[in-house]
C-alpha cells in the first residue's frame, strides 16, 4: 500500500479495512471439461452448502465457451452508500448467473477495473459477494487495470492515484493468476481452441522491456495447429471513439500493435472505456479488411486470409457508460452504450462474438471468424 505527502491514500490513511485472514485452497486432480463438487468451512465454523464447478476444456480440444467484460465493480442491493458505486454491475451479473445456469460458460475474462474499492479495502469484500455465483462455479480469469495498480511512486507504468494506494496488492491477493511473479501480472493460458494472451497495459510494455519480452516468447511459442485463434486482452485500448483524457496512449498503440499484426493476433479485447465498440480488421488507424454478410446476415470476417486484428472495447460492465463522440473514425463499424457482457463461443473453424445488454439478455451485435484448417 503506497501514500504520498501530497496525495493521501485511501489505502493506507483512512480507507484501511483489516480483511483478516484470506483463506486459500489449492485442488488438485481437476480434469478438462469435467463438474466438480466442493464445499469449505470447518467443523468448529460450519461448512459451506456444497458447490458445483465447471472446469474450462484443455487447450487443443474442439471449442469453449466463454464471457468476457470489464471495468464491472459493484453496487449495493439496497440503500446503504459506498464511495463508489457502479449501477451496471448488478443487471450485468445477474444476465450472465442465467449464462451458467444454461452451463454454455465455461470460463470468465475480467480485464481490468475490477472493483473500483480504489482504496476502501472493505469494497473488496462487497465485490467478491457480487460475484460468488459466478467465480465459484467456472474459472474467473482476470488482467489488471488501472484502478488496482496504479499509484504515483509505485513503479506503475501510468503515475496517476487511480488505486487510491493499492498499488496491486489487494487484486493480485484475492486473485492470483498463473504470472510469473508477484507484480507481473501478464500471463498466457489456453482453453480448447484459443490461446489467450493476457497483458497489462499498467506495466512497461515498452520495446525491450520484461513484458515485452516475454509477449514475444509467449506469441512465438503458439502452435495454431492446436490453438488456431490468438485472442490478446488488455485494460487500456488502442482504439476508441470516445474522445477522452487517458483513453488511448498512442505510444502503446505504435509499440504494441506492430507485434500484434506480425504474430497474427486473430481478436483484442480491451476495456477502460465504458462502452461497446468494435471495430473492421485494422492496423495504423485504418482498415485493412471488412467484414461481409453471411446468410444470416451476420458480419463476417475471414482469417484464412489474414489481415489485421479484430479490436472490441468492452468496458460497459458497470461504470456509468460513456457516449460516443459525434465524429467517428472509418475503422469504428459498430458502437453501442448500454451496459452487458460478450460472449464468445470458439470451435476450430469458427469465433462467434455476441454483445448481450444485460437488462433485456437481447444480442445487440454479433460477429464471426472463420479460418480454414490446414
Amino acid at each position: 500500500m503506497e501514500s504520498t505527502n501530497l496525495i493521501p491514500s485511501p489505502a493506507k490513511d483512512f480507507g484501511w479495512h483489516d480483511p483478516g485472514y484470506i483463506h486459500t485452497a489449492v485442488m488438485t486432480g481437476l480434469q478438462p471439461s469435467s463438474t466438480f463438487y466442493y464445499q469449505y468451512g470447518s467443523d468448529q465454523v460450519g461448512w459451506s452448502d456444497k458447490i458445483e464447478f465447471r472446469t474450462p476444456p484443455a487447450g487443443g480440444s474442439d471449442e469453449v465457451k466463454f464471457l468476457v467484460y470489464g471495468d464491472m465493480g459493484k453496487a449495493p442491493l439496497d440503500a446503504s452508500a459506498e464511495h463508489y458505486i457502479q449501477p451496471g454491475s448488478l443487471s450485468v451479473v445477474q444476465g450472465m448467473i442465467e449464462e451458467l445456469k444454461n452451463k454454455s460458460v465455461d470460463s470468465i475474462f475480467h480485464i481490468g477495473d475490477i472493483s473500483y474499492a480504489t482504496g476502501f479495502l472493505v469494497e473488496w469484500e462487497f465485490f467478491l459477494h457480487l460475484i460468488t455465483p459466478l467465480a465459484s462455479k467456472v474459472s474467473y480469469m482476470t488482467a489488471i487495470g488501472n484502478h488496482e495498480r496504479d499509484y504515483p511512486g509505485s513503479r506503475s507504468f501510468y503515475p496517476g492515484p487511480d488505486s487510491g494506494g493499492e498499488c496491486g496488492v489487494p487484486y493480485e491477493t484475492y486473485f492470483p493468476m498463473p504470472t510469473e511473479a508477484k507484480d507481473k501480472p501478464w500471463y498466457s493460458m489456453e482453453q480448447g481452441s484459443v490461446h489467450f494472451t493476457v497483458f497489462s497495459t499498467e506495466h512497461d510494455w515498452t520495446r525491450n522491456s520484461e513484458q515485452y519480452n516475454w509477449m514475444k516468447k509467449d506469441m512465438a511459442s503458439v502452435d495454431r495447429s492446436k490453438t488456431p485463434w490468438l485472442i490478446f486482452m488488455g485494460h487500456r485500448p488502442m482504439y476508441t471513439s470516445c474522445i477522452g483524457l487517458g483513453n488511448t496512449d498512442d505510444k502503446f498503440r505504435k509499440e504494441v500493435e506492430p507485434f500484434l499484426l506480425d504474430n497474427k493476433v486473430d481478436l483484442v479485447f480491451f476495456g477502460h472505456v465504458h462502452n461497446y465498440e468494435r471495430t473492421c480488421s485494422v492496423y495504423n488507424s485504418k482498415c485493412l479488411a471488412m467484414p461481409s454478410k453471411d446468410e444470416n446476415g451476420t458480419d463476417t470476417y475471414d482469417n484464412s486470409n489474414y489481415k489485421a486484428p479484430v479490436h472490441a472495447v468492452v468496458g460497459m460492465a458497470g461504470f456509468s457508460l460513456d457516449k460516443f463522440s459525434l465524429i467517428t473514425a472509418g475503422w469504428s463499424l459498430t458502437r453501442i452504450s448500454e451496459f452487458g457482457f460478450v460472449r464468445v463461443h470458439a470451435t476450430k473453424d469458427e469465433l462467434m462474438v455476441e454483445f448481450v445488454k444485460s437488462n433485456t439478455t437481447q444480442v445487440q451485435d454479433r460477429f464471426r471468424m472463420i479460418k480454414k484448417q490446414l
